[in-house]
């Protein structure tokens, strides 16, 4: 399960759309977004965007957080999510999330079983590898205030 404390507000209300319309599936999250307006969609994504987001307990090793970071950079994670990751817009923050929900989450846009907005995840992801991914895993997991 992601931490959806400190996420940027238009990120959570998309997501909470995707789950209502049926473009994310998750039994629970369709059957509470169902009956959700779109105003109160707003209101729970501007409650969560103003909560202050707590790292996860990571056990990251330490050279593959510094490898993560040379990866975020060489694949432009950092252009959308930010630099420390904290993400903008429509791109989530990744800092501070659980390991395995992070690997899952990369590896569901690779496989092109998991969407964003525009696709730019979908081809993003295309060229990185199962280690990219555990060390970009490891880096953001690594990342936040504890």
């Amino acid at each position: 399960m992601p931490s959806i404390a400190g996420q940027p507000t238009m990120y959570t209300h998309w997501q909470l759309i995707k789950f209502r319309d049926g473009r994310r599936k998750n039994d629970q999250m369709t059957q509470f977004v169902a009956k959700l307006t779109d105003e109160d969609m707003a209101d729970l994504a501007a409650f969560y965007a103003a909560q202050k987001p707590v790292r996860r307990t990571a056990n990251a090793d330490p050279q593959k957080v510094e490898d993560g970071k040379k990866a975020a950079e060489f694949y432009h994670c950092t252009s959308c999510h930010r630099p420390d990751l904290t993400g903008q817009q429509q791109a989530p923050r990744l800092a501070g999330q659980d390991i395995a929900y992070l690997r899952k989450l990369i590896r569901g846009f690779k496989e092109k079983t998991a969407s964003d907005l525009d696709g730019t995840m979908t081809i993003a992801t295309q060229p990185i590898t199962e280690d990219d991914i555990e060390i970009l895993a490891q880096f953001a997991a690594s990342l936040g205030a504890p």
